[in-house]
């Protein structure tokens, strides 16, 4: 009889758990279904249909909006900053994590927790630093302004969550690589790199996601629209085409489409990495 009464405790506490993960999970993507029911309605159909059904679904727009945006261009300047900036965070930050992982070294965790600092620092307070910088080395106007920035930002965060999962790994690995004569980089590049492939992932979502949505940097550091990113070339977009609500959603969502698409072919390897990290880190 008590081991029923746990049982069915055990029920009801699974049970609210579930209930209340839903809502939380509602809540989390109710933007991006009003987004995807906005982009879908006719053309002025959200004034007089403030509903999330459309009454009438428009792919014409989609199409419209495409080549009056120049998505193309726009998501090619994204992509390229955003691939060049997840690949050198991510060489950068394995290395680095590796070898606070991994190698014992004079000043190693004041060294790190001076790393970490970095955490605290936001582009928006740096916006004038970054500037001059990128003045002095002529880089305005060019991609490097954004990625150099992005890459420094984002090198705290990476390194954190990639030196949890290089300790999380077996050290017995690195010792009989070691005895058959590998050296340092070997290790690190041939035999636990390609273990870390969770926690890459969700580092490279983080910082991708980060890179792929900022404004400000592109706003500061662009002033021709040939190299405009996505978020710069929706602001202009606005400024000069007069666009209706549904336009305007339409083309955010395009803008997440890519987004959404990389998470869930890679949302396995991203908790699998979240998990890896929070237990060793």
């Amino acid at each position: 009889m008590l081991m029923k009464k746990n049982s069915l405790q055990v029920q009801s506490q699974h049970l609210v758990l579930n209930v209340i993960l839903i809502i939380v999970s509602l809540i989390m993507i109710l933007p991006w279904i009003v987004a995807l029911s906005t982009a879908l309605k006719a053309p002025g159909e959200t004034l007089t249909n403030p509903g999330l059904i459309p009454q009438q679904i428009d792919f014409a727009k989609f199409v419209e909006v495409f080549w009056q945006a120049d998505v193309p261009r726009l998501a090619l300047n994204s992509t390229i900053v955003t691939a060049a900036t997840v690949f050198l965070v991510l060489f950068l930050a394995s290395l680095a994590a590796y070898g606070f992982a991994r190698i014992d070294f004079i000043m190693r965790e004041p060294l790190f927790f001076l790393l970490l600092t970095g955490l605290m620092l936001q582009s928006a307070a740096l916006m004038v630093p970054l500037y001059q910088v990128n003045h002095a080395l002529n880089l305005l106007n060019t991609h490097l302004a954004l990625i150099g920035p992005y890459v420094a930002l984002g090198l705290p965060f990476a390194v954190l969550i990639l030196r949890g999962f290089f300790e999380s790994l077996p050290k017995e690995l690195e010792e009989a690589a070691i005895v058959d004569g590998a050296s340092r980089f070997t290790i690190y590049w041939r035999i636990l790199l390609p273990l870390t492939r969770p926690a890459l992932a969700t580092v490279g979502i983080f910082i991708g996601l980060g890179a792929w949505n900022d404004f400000l940097l592109p706003m500061l550091f662009l002033t021709k629209n040939e190299l405009n990113t996505l978020p710069m070339g929706l602001l202009i977009f606005q400024f000069d085409n007069i666009v209706q609500q549904e336009h305007r959603f339409a083309l955010i969502t395009m803008m997440m489409l890519p987004v959404v698409i990389v998470f869930i072919l890679l949302q396995r390897q991203f908790m699998r990495g979240l998990t890896a990290g929070a237990v060793k880190g």
